[in-house]
């Protein structure tokens, strides 16, 4: 049983597919709730049980909502891969303080 932040695309997507192929359960942890439910649909479609989860990892009481509706469904917690994260796309001499302190926080 595993959750996967940032788990509906890219690396996530890819790290949810190798641990369903090994028989892993897994929740989808991230923000689009929509691509979620695609990434959900696709996982069930290898033969494992999902379940998506809206959560901003930067949010302790979302994470925590996270880990109980985890242990609700599946009783434990085996694995975390915590692979959520986000690209700020400008150059470095851009950021000012306090929101290049802000926006490191969010990465």
């Amino acid at each position: 049983m595993a959750i996967v932040t940032g788990g509906n695309g890219g690396i996530g997507l890819g790290m949810a597919r190798g641990l369903a192929a090994a028989g892993a359960s897994i929740v989808v942890a991230a923000r689009n709730a929509d691509k979620s439910r695609k990434a959900v649909a696709e996982l069930e479609g290898l033969g494992t049980t999902a379940l998506a989860v809206s959560v901003d990892v930067t949010d302790e009481a979302a994470v925590a909502r996270l880990v109980a509706a985890t242990r609700e469904r599946f009783g434990r917690l085996d694995v975390l891969v915590n692979n959520a994260g986000t690209n700020i796309r400008k150059p470095i001499h851009e950021y000012t303080l306090p929101s290049g302190i802000a926006s490191w926080t969010r990465t």
